[in-house]
């Protein structure tokens, strides 16, 4: 009985004492750099002793402090400039610039760091130097209305940097740039740099800063475009100053961008990218196995003697051997083993399941949520100081705990907060009660469900899950027989209501797999079940994603529709009510986008249902319900065969006839017109009635109607420009885009560029993009899509082409004759200028002078060389 023998963590550990605070704060795992700056984050950030203390330097922070140090203390060689963070959600970014932080303003407690006195003693240096450091925090500074301080108001960050860095004396040469917003050049910023060295500048939530700029005008620019500038003014700056470090702390991707939308997000992710360039070196303070001791030091102050610890994972290691055709192979190598030990008290299976499932996923914060979830945790394992808690395992991330479940469940949806209360806490303790005995007393079907339920959350769908291999390794201990698991997930099979095995891998999905509820389902559904079921079902035949238009369902939000310039579909919900309901709401929509008046008014399309076919479609969509329910129920497999085949084909019928019916139902197509709204009536032809999405019929009725168009013909850019009017290009396609009663165009710029080449090659209009004209000929795409291209009237374009730069007037060439002298040894120059000449009609005469007597000798063989080729020659006797 090994478990006999063998110390629990709460036994061996000792957490740190904030881990047992009533709330803890998320602060504790969450730093932001400004707050630190100011003094007014937790203490473990902003008393130097206690961060150096609880941080663990990886390798990688090893690498970057030293080549950083090495590089502010003037050792040549050592040391990248510009440096540039970039991990996912809670990576470590901030925690980095943290330690340099502490390393500028406090040096002496710095260096009572073991790691740091390691680093000082390989790049030879006693003590850190006097180091000037500017902290730019994006999160922190408003750049809106920028912030007072000392009798000054700073408006940038070139601002900032400037004060930061040498006080007001030093703004003061900022000052004008700073007042108007414009970038103040790499110049200014050299020498700002040269007299600060050695200088380090840390630059935190830089994309936090630049979505606010945007908004912010300078000129004909924004605020973002100039810091834009200044950043690459300040790279470059800094790359040529001995003793100057920049750091910045990118995301790892556009899913960190405080944008409105995914799209936008992408845009600002790639902009900031670019302007930084490719002076930098990308760094990950945090690789996955160290993370190992970054959870031991941050969590616990104590974790147990290491002859303890080795003899746990002997023990460990020892029941996984002896039951070796129940674990994967992995566990028994010796580098598993090995991570057991480094990974204590920590089970390595729960760290790789919050690294490897959990890390990839876009709203959990990698080490950050790892360090909240797994406090909480420890919590809850000291308070109940479980008897075969011999390691920290999935299984012990209690679901039970409201806090816990809190940081689990809003990784997927809320819904699931009801599914976990069900099926785990509900049903599955059910299970452990009716197998009583060891079944009841280790909560095995509980923990069972549970790690199938933390297997499940994965940003990738297909990885989603886990087999039986899996559940094994996150639930069991010593003195556990493993062939219980299979009797527990047999049981959960039957009587879990959300959890399915799909190629023999366990997750819980969010529709119900409809074991045991079938009576429930047949005896009636909700109406907010049909509702909801119906929701989906308008979301499938959408056309989303299938056709030429965006396609927006249903939006709660009447300004959440995006103003874009491309075709965009809107379909109203089924329970608007009546018409005059429909109408304020499509009002509402073109009217609105977020806070601001809509632009693109014109690329709007609203497809509204037919109110007086509702009950039918719910009567449709509850027969649909209640089939699916038999078919997915457990009963369904013992049933007879015809009987299977009949449910399967009652279903099919019912399924396409709501689609259909949900089809002819959205059968009113609107549009914003000069008036307000406008109702495109047409009659169904057969291809709208073949349509297999809404986005499809609608697309079909534009079609017919002559209102949806892939091109124009520059006649009508003739008439919607006016006659003998010039009108910028752009404003042309504004036009198109904003003014209701225009055609939709699928690809609006495109087809105005297509339109444009063709009318200026037919000579209907010209094209101007600043001193150059085009006119009957085929100008540049890129032309058309200046952003300065006016097209201008023919006759103007004509005339303009007639008028010839003096410049460009080509001069009759002069007559020339060319001499060369040169000797026998320098020939390859003639052999080239032959070739040069080779093409031309000049005349040559070729003369060689030989006062040696060396000519005559090889007289008779330049004589037949000269006659092969028809050469006239003669001889002359010096």
């Amino acid at each position: 009985m090994p478990g006999k023998t063998i110390k629990r963590v709460w036994e061996l550990c000792e957490p740190h004492p904030d881990v047992f605070a009533r709330d803890i704060d998320p602060s504790l795992f969450a730093v932001s750099l400004y707050q630190v700056e100011q003094g007014i984050a937790d203490r473990d950030y902003t008393d130097p002793e206690r961060y150096f203390r609880k941080t663990f330097i990886t390798r990688s922070l090893s690498h970057l402090l030293e080549g950083a140090l090495g590089r502010l203390c003037g050792k040549s060689g050592r040391g990248a400039p510009i440096l540039r963070l970039e991990t996912p959600f809670g990576g470590g970014k901030t925690h980095t610039m943290v330690a340099f932080h502490h390393l500028a303003k406090h040096p002496e407690e710095a260096t009572e760091s073991e790691a740091i006195r390691q680093i000082l003693e390989n790049l030879n240096i006693r003590n850190i130097p006097k180091i000037s450091i500017a902290i730019l925090d994006g999160r922190g500074l408003d750049a809106k209305n920028g912030r007072e301080v000392d009798g000054l108001k700073i408006l940038t960050l070139w601002g900032e940097l400037a004060y930061r860095l040498k006080g007001k004396s030093g703004y003061e040469a900022f000052r004008a740039s700073d007042e108007v917003r414009t970038t103040p050049g790499s110049e200014k910023l050299t020498s700002l740099l040269q007299d600060s060295q050695p200088v380090i500048i840390l630059i935190d939530e830089l994309l936090d800063y630049l979505v606010k700029a945007k908004a912010i005008k300078v000129g004909g620019s924004n605020l973002m475009e100039q810091t834009g500038v200044f950043l690459q003014d300040l790279t470059a700056a800094v790359s040529v100053i001995p003793q100057a470090v920049m750091l910045v702390a990118l995301p790892a991707s556009s899913f960190e961008v405080p944008e409105a939308d995914q799209e936008a997000s992408e845009r600002l992710f790639q902009y900031a990218k670019k302007v930084l360039g490719r002076m930098e070196l990308i760094e990950t303070p945090v690789s996955q196995d160290e993370v190992f001791g970054v959870l031991r030091r941050r969590l616990f102050s104590n974790w147990g003697d290491e002859k303890e610890i080795k003899k746990i994972v002997s023990a460990i290691s020892d029941y996984y051997n002896a039951y070796a055709r129940f674990f994967p192979d992995r566990l028994r190598t010796p580098d598993y083993r090995e991570r057991m030990i480094k990974s204590y008290p920590f089970h390595p299976e729960l760290v790789d399941l919050l690294y490897e499932r959990w890390g990839p996923h876009p709203q959990f914060q990698r080490t950050r949520g790892a360090l909240r979830l797994l406090a909480l945790v420890i919590r809850r394992i000291w308070n109940q100081r479980p008897g075969s808690a011999f390691f920290i395992q999935p299984h012990h991330v209690d679901l039970s705990d409201r806090h816990i479940r809190a940081e689990a469940v809003k990784l997927v949806d809320s819904g699931f907060d009801a599914i976990v209360t069900g099926d785990i806490l509900g049903r599955a303790m059910e299970i452990d009660k009716s197998l009583g005995g060891e079944y009841r007393r280790e909560e095995l079907a509980k923990g069972t469900a549970t790690c199938a339920f933390l297997y499940s959350i994965s940003a990738a769908t297909r990885d989603a899950g886990a087999n039986e291999e899996e559940l094994r390794t996150a639930l069991l201990r010593p003195d556990i027989n493993p062939a219980q698991v299979s009797e527990v997930l047999g049981q959960l099979r039957e009587r879990l209501w959300f959890l399915v095995c799909r190629d023999k891998r366990y997750r819980f999905q969010a529709r119900p797999n409809l074991n045991k509820i079938i009576l429930d389902y047949e005896s009636g559904l909700s109406e907010e079940e049909v509702d909801k079921s119906l929701n989906s079902q308008i979301e499938i035949i959408s056309g989303k994603g299938k056709t030429i238009f965006s396609v927006y369902v249903a939006p709660v939000d009447t300004r959440a529709v995006p103003d874009r310039p491309e075709p965009t579909l809107v379909i109203l919900p089924l329970e608007l009510g009546e018409q005059k309901e429909d109408e304020k709401w499509i009002s509402e929509i073109s009217r609105y986008a977020g806070e601001s008046y809509r632009i693109n008014r014109n690329m709007l399309v609203f497809a509204a249902p037919d109110r007086g076919v509702l009950p039918q479609l719910k009567a449709r969509m509850r027969r649909v319900l209640a089939l699916e329910s038999i078919r997915r129920s457990s009963s369904f497999r013992e049933m007879e065969r015809d009987d299977r085949e009949q449910v399967e084909e009652h279903l099919k019928d019912a399924t396409t006839g709501l689609q259909a019916l949900l089809l002819s139902t959205y059968n009113h197509i609107y549009r914003p017109s000069i008036e307000g709204i406008e109702e495109v009536r047409s009659r169904l032809t057969q291809e709208q009635i073949k349509a297999k999405s809404i986005a499809e019929t609608v697309k079909a009725i534009l079609d017919k109607d002559g209102i949806l168009l892939e091109k124009i013909s520059p006649e009508y850019l003739s008439e919607v420009m006016r006659k003998g009017q010039e009108i910028p290009l752009e404003k042309l396609t504004s036009a198109f885009l904003s003014t209701p009663g225009q055609p939709i165009l699928v690809n609006p710029k495109e087809a105005i560029s297509q339109a444009t080449i063709e009318g200026v090659k037919r000579g209907d209009f010209g094209i101007q993009v600043g001193e150059k004209t085009y006119f009957r000929e085929e100008p540049p795409l890129q032309i058309v899509r200046e952003s300065q291209a006016i097209i201008i009237p023919g006759q103007k374009a004509e005339s303009l082409k007639k008028e010839i730069p003096l410049k460009e007037v080509e001069r009759e060439p002069k007559a020339l004759t060319l001499n060369v002298l040169t000797s026998s040894t320098m020939l390859y120059p003639i052999m080239k200028l032959s070739e040069i000449l080779k093409d031309t009609q000049v005349q040559v005469n070729f003369g060689i002078k030989d006062k040696t007597g060396a000519l005559a000798k090889k007289k008779s063989e330049i004589e037949k060389l000269l006659k092969d080729y028809g050469v006239t020659f003669e001889w002359k006797e010096e």
